[in-house]
């Protein structure tokens, strides 16, 4: 039993690049997610940006512009200028989280004690964001506005019953009066919510579930195409293709074909599930649809043959392929996403393939996008194919010589 035992760890610990691959699979998991959730470093350590917030302001008063400097000030929150037409804009596709809406009139309903015309434009994937920055909102509008409502109650009462008192009481019960009126001031009333992504229909919650954990398990069934290429070349069979007349980067091509055949394959199933039994509409755009999918299955196949390049044994092309796919997937937002993690994750998140597909999978699900608006997603999808063949060319041919 211990003869057992011992010839197993020897045949082990013989592959030492796979050993320490088997260490690193865990420990860049939990560096992952402790990352993600905060654990490590925090947006506040790392200066972290703030919540960003279009803003528009057609009320032009003074009142109104001391609002937007007194929004500008809370810690976490940054208001930028710009028209209602481009801010709304800007939230459908997806570059801005909110806008705020100051129209005219404003300061005469805030005067008359009226309810205000003011609108909070948002992307309802945001979710969270968007509930952080409306408590921020209607903590200091509701302060705003209560203040302001107190202080003319106060100024009719004291007018009415407590002019004749001497100044100093004046002032104790004006200060009692106007700290009673504050508290009674309704702050849900201050700012009315408008979604301007997504319907009734829309549920961006199984989008984020479908788009990306179809795309994770493709990286994961093309990440086979290592270990074939290593079995083949145990075989002989890899020696024997060598020696045919067919050009040797051709073996690496027609295992890219391969997973670009199977990426199709199974992202179309995977969708077509989601529209069956889970209720997905995927006949928004078919033609943005076909082109993300064949983008997204060109990338993942091109990740497929870069690992059959440069690993040397079965072990390696499982432990190196799991650590590789399960960090793009991480930061890619196919296993958390994206709005949850602090912001220098989210600026990695663009050298992953899940991040480009996954946002082009939302675009035509959640947005509505047309064919056109997806295809910057698709083109640089297919150019991190292109340069992962590259690399993946070099390596392979390094790799053909040493079994000449």
């Amino acid at each position: 039993m211990i003869k057992i035992a011992l010839k197993d760890l020897k045949i082990f610990f013989s592959d030492k690049r796979a050993v320490v691959l088997s260490l690193l699979l865990p420990i860049g998991l939990i560096t992952l997610f402790a990352l993600a959730f905060g654990g490590i470093v925090s947006d506040d350590e790392e200066g972290g940006n703030p919540i960003r917030v279009l803003c528009s302001d057609y009320d032009l008063s003074p009142v109104s512009h001391d609002i937007i400097s007194a929004l500008d000030s809370i810690p976490g929150m940054e208001i930028v200028m710009q028209k209602k037409e481009d801010a709304i804009a800007a939230i459908r596709k997806g570059d801005e989280i909110a806008a705020l809406v100051i129209d005219s009139g404003f300061t005469a309903a805030l005067n008359q004690g009226n309810d205000l015309p003011l609108t909070l434009y948002f992307d309802q994937s945001r979710e969270m964001e968007v509930g952080i920055l409306q408590n921020l909102l209607i903590s200091r509008l509701s302060a705003i506005k209560g203040s302001i409502d107190a202080q003319k109650g106060v100024d009719r009462v004291m007018e009415k019953l407590f002019s004749q008192l001497p100044a100093t009481m004046q002032d104790s019960v004006r200060r009692e009066l106007t700290a009673g009126l504050q508290e009674e001031s309704k702050p849900e009333q201050i700012v009315r919510m408008s979604g301007v992504v997504g319907d009734e229909e829309s549920n961006w919650g199984l989008i984020q579930a479908v788009a990306g954990t179809a795309i994770m398990m493709l990286l994961f069934s093309v990440g086979a195409i290592g270990k074939s290429m290593l079995e083949e070349k145990e075989s002989g069979v890899l020696k024997k293709l060598m020696q045919s007349p067919i050009h040797r980067n051709e073996i690496l091509f027609g295992k890219m074909l391969t997973g670009v055949i199977m990426g199709i394959f199974q992202l179309t199933v995977m969708f077509l599930y989601a529209w069956l039994v889970l209720g997905l509409d995927i006949l928004i755009d078919i033609p943005a649809l076909v082109c993300m999918i064949l983008a997204t299955s060109l990338a993942c196949a091109a990740f497929g043959v870069l690992l059959a390049s440069i690993v040397t044994t079965k072990k390696q092309a499982d432990s190196l392929g799991t650590i590789l796919i399960l960090f793009m997937s991480g930061i890619g937002g196919s296993m958390i996403p994206l709005y949850i993690m602090p912001s220098f994750m989210q600026n990695a998140a663009v050298i992953s393939v899940n991040y480009w597909s996954i946002q082009g999978f939302y675009d035509i699900f959640w947005r509505k996008a047309a064919f056109v608006d997806v295809l910057d997603n698709a083109c640089i999808l297919i150019g991190i194919a292109a340069g992962i063949l590259s690399v993946s060319l070099f390596f392979f041919r390094k790799n053909i010589l040493r079994i000449m």
